[in-house]
């Protein structure tokens, strides 16, 4: 009986470890996404402070030299961001300019509560950090002809990044942040293509453009989603104005945790009956034992 029992806690005890495995499974995603948007805040945090110590003058400086780079660009041919060494070759001085401790800007996307550190190329080592400049595209500082691309990952393990730009539309907002100078895009157009479709990123004389880019769709990363937004007037605060629209909560989170608690409460609801019956049935045992010793003893 006691090593029956001893069975009973062992299998008591193994099932709420898988039950906890499981849920630790789960839910693993949602915490490594939060703790790497946590260094990601601390990034952004460190790039606003070195940017706040630099005077106008420094500024400006660095301003100017990505213009120039900027206008030295014309007629380089785009490739895809996501195939290493498919570009044109830049030179060193491109990984200089706007290079604060590694950082060039942030890109923030209201909607799908982005917002990430902008580094420098699209190299794989670069997109496992946050969000990548095209090298070959101008330098995201606003201008009329210019039309950067800025890309990221999507359906990461542990980062979402750009995982939820397929939620965005026609007439959403994202905002760019290079040194004291933060610009309004509108989304103008939406497409899904292939890598190798690029029409969509040429350039516009009379526009200011950036296109925000990342594979689809997830998990097979075929086709090429590409956001492009067209700058529109800013506002302060403005971004604060804009709804999440996938919700205040984290529903695949909370759907986790529901059937988690409620497959939980079932094992101990059956646990307790299970006793309970087992109790009974001793207390039944015991009363006919009882009662076999009272007609034996009086016989």
């Amino acid at each position: 009986m006691a090593k029956l029992k001893i069975n009973k806690k062992l299998q008591n005890l193994l099932m709420v470890v898988l039950l906890f495995l499981g849920i630790g499974i789960l839910v693993y995603p949602d915490i490594a996404n939060w703790w790497y948007n946590n260094r990601h805040v601390a990034m952004l945090q460190e790039y606003s402070d070195v940017v706040d110590e630099m005077s106008a003058e420094e500024i400006e400086y660095e301003l100017e030299r990505a213009r120039v780079f900027n206008a030295s660009l014309s007629g380089i041919h785009i490739e895809d961001p996501f195939v290493p060494q498919s570009g044109s070759v830049i030179s060193a001085e491109y990984y200089s300019i706007l290079n604060f401790d590694g950082v060039m800007g942030i890109i923030e996307v209201p909607a799908i509560d982005v917002s990430l550190p902008i580094f420098h190329g699209t190299s794989d080592e670069t997109l496992d950090r946050g969000a990548g400049h095209m090298e070959n595209t101008p330098f995201p500082i606003g201008g009329y002809g210019n039309h950067s691309i800025i890309t990221a990952h999507t359906g990461l393990v542990n980062m979402r990044l750009f995982t939820d730009l397929i939620l965005l539309e026609e007439g959403d907002l994202f905002f760019v942040e290079v040194l004291n100078k933060r610009i309004a895009y509108e989304v103008d157009r939406i497409d899904i293509v292939y890598p190798h479709e690029i029409e969509i990123l040429v350039s516009y004389e009379d526009r200011d453009l950036i296109t925000l880019v990342t594979c689809t769709p997830y998990g097979v990363n075929s086709h090429r989603l590409l956001v492009r937004g067209t700058r529109t007037e800013y506002f302060p605060n403005m971004a604060n104005e804009i709804s999440d629209i996938r919700g205040p909560l984290n529903i695949r989170l909370i759907i986790i945790i529901g059937f988690s608690l409620l497959f939980l409460i079932i094992i101990i609801f059956f646990q307790n009956k299970k006793r309970k019956l087992a109790k009974s049935f001793d207390q039944l045992v015991e009363q006919e034992y009882e009662e076999w010793k009272r007609r034996k003893d009086y016989d």
